[in-house]
């Protein structure tokens, strides 16, 4: 709902008076509840199953196509086992011995409209209630999940509440942060930053900041028998929600060799992966300033390496001798850049270590890159095979946390 500063204060109290039906309940019905709601969601025929996949295409300029797949990757992660099993873990660590917060203030990203899905269904499993507020431009996923939740269970449902406004709306931002124990933000750098200038630790932030995301291939997987399937996995990693996401990969480091060079294989993902997955996941609407950053990042990889042009992407190959990254501007553009082995693509990844989400990674290299990863103590990336980067599982950690931190505090 859009709400003024008083509408938001009566829905952190029925939030805040929800949670006492969360903490009352066993753990078995929590995750029941959770699991139905994503059920209910992933049906294609019942009202607000409908009415996610009329409004998402429009609202986040994906197809229908990649909506749907992107509601189905998403939802399905949503299992009572695997939720249990989430909190099993929890409590080996000793949060057995701390308590939900009364309250969390939840401001969500606009950019990806799956990230709701953990965002809003984590504190609830852990009986920590919800006051979201979900981005202008991108509210369809939040508000409906909300109404799923509580068409699957009345009185829990009201332990999620989900507002709609404009950021930067300060009145109404400060009516929302007044509320909580702890705010979780999801958005840029920035965002976090000026959340944490104004609460000037009053109470604490958990941060979802900006990310980026790479991926590694090892020589095996580059053979022959193996080119196909490891081009098709990695093109469903750049395709999957546009290369909008913290998980997409922005840069592909493989171990080149005399018989596949780098641009052998970018030649491959784009003709053998990424090619046919804009028939069957096709590309939304290029935005005119996505465009033209689109176009100067082409122009440059172009002119200082080679670059491979599909109907709704493009490869990039690094020459060698180019020790500076550039950044993708999205919209299924990556760089393919050649390394010598797991210790030097690490090392060409260290720059950026602080802000690496996700590493997907080919099999044949999984435990290696691992062991050089743990190497760096900056670099807390999830490490993930090939093709499943954007389909991590719903107890994966979140920006190398788990991703119940922050939501519990001591006994007292």
């Amino acid at each position: 709902m859009t709400a003024d500063p008083k509408a938001i204060a009566t829905a952190a109290t029925e939030a805040r008076d929800a949670g006492t039906a969360l903490r009352a309940c066993s753990l078995d019905v929590r995750a029941h509840w959770l699991e139905r709601t994503a059920e209910l969601l992933l049906e294609e025929n019942n009202e607000l199953g409908r009415e996610l996949r009329e409004r998402l295409p429009e609202e986040t300029g994906l197809s229908p196509q990649m909506v749907r797949w992107g509601l189905r990757t998403s939802l399905q992660t949503v299992r009572q086992e695997t939720l249990e099993r989430m909190v099993a873990e929890a409590e080996l660590v000793g949060a057995q011995l701390q308590q939900p917060l009364s309250l969390l203030a939840l401001v969500l990203a606009g950019n990806l409209f799956a990230a709701a899905l953990r965002a809003m269904f984590v504190p609830l499993l852990f009986s920590v209630p919800v006051l979201a507020k979900a981005s202008s431009r991108n509210s369809a996923f939040a508000e409906i999940l909300g109404r799923a939740l509580r068409q699957v269970d009345p009185a829990l449902g009201r332990a999620a509440q989900v507002l709609v406004f404009s950021g930067g709306e300060l009145a109404r931002e400060d009516a929302l942060l007044r509320q909580a124990e702890a705010v979780s933000v999801y958005g840029s750098d920035e965002t976090v930053q000026a959340i944490r200038e104004r609460l000037q630790e009053r109470i604490p932030v958990i941060p979802h900041g900006h990310g980026l995301s790479l991926a590694y291939c090892g020589k095996a997987s580059l053979s022959p028998s193996e080119l196909s399937g490891t081009v098709e996995r990695l093109a469903i990693d750049v395709a999957a929600y546009d290369q909008r996401g913290c998980l997409s990969p922005q840069w592909i480091f493989i171990e080149a060799s005399q018989s596949m060079s780098p641009e052998t294989f970018a030649r491959a993902l784009s003709r053998r992966g990424l090619e046919p997955v804009s028939e069957t996941l096709p590309r939304g609407p290029l935005p005119p300033a996505v465009g033209a950053a689109q176009a100067q990042w082409r122009g440059v990889a172009e002119a200082t390496g080679r670059l491979i042009v599909g109907t709704e992407h493009a490869v990039a190959v690094e020459v060698e001798s180019t020790r500076t990254a550039r950044f993708s501007p999205g919209y299924r553009n990556v760089t393919v850049v050649p390394v010598r082995g797991p210790a030097d693509a690490i090392e060409r990844m260290r720059p950026f270590s602080a802000q690496t989400k996700c590493i997907g990674v080919t099999d044949d290299v999984l435990a290696e890159l691992g062991r050089s990863a743990a190497a760096d103590p900056s670099n807390e990336a999830f490490l993930c095979e090939v093709g499943s980067m954007q389909t991590p599982p719903f107890d994966a950690p979140a920006d190398g946390r788990p991703a119940w931190e922050g939501l519990l505090r001591e006994s007292v």
